[in-house]
């Protein structure tokens, strides 16, 4: 009966890491998930907003950005109007395999008329 409580400790110490390493991966793929949300509403609101006329910085004045930065480019007939906004990950050690931020962005082309 004693060996076994050690081995339950030995269990847990070693399955304890990769739990955390999991619950802060979930947690960074919501964060990435719900800033594209937010960029994907912020991009609507300037389609419609550039479509009724507006420059981009009366776009950028009337719409809260939340540190996103906003561009609007116009090649010919068509405009790209792009949000982006970086996301610094929580989950240790997920920066030296991949980048240390995020790049998230999300962009609308539309016919410039």
């Amino acid at each position: 009966m004693k060996n076994q409580k050690g081995q339950a400790l030995v269990e847990f110490i070693i399955i304890l890491p990769v739990t955390l390493m999991l619950i802060f991966c979930v947690i960074d793929f919501a964060r990435v998930i719900s800033l594209r949300s937010d960029l994907e509403s912020i991009t609507q609101d300037a389609t419609i907003l550039y479509q009724s006329g507006k420059t981009k910085e009366d776009i950028e004045r009337e719409l809260d950005l939340n540190g996103a930065d906003l561009n609007v480019l116009i090649e010919g007939e068509y405009v790209d109007i792009k949000t982006s906004k970086e996301i610094k990950p929580i989950t240790p050690g997920f920066s030296y395999i991949l980048k240390d931020v995020f790049n998230v962005e999300v962009n609308r082309v539309i016919r410039n008329e």
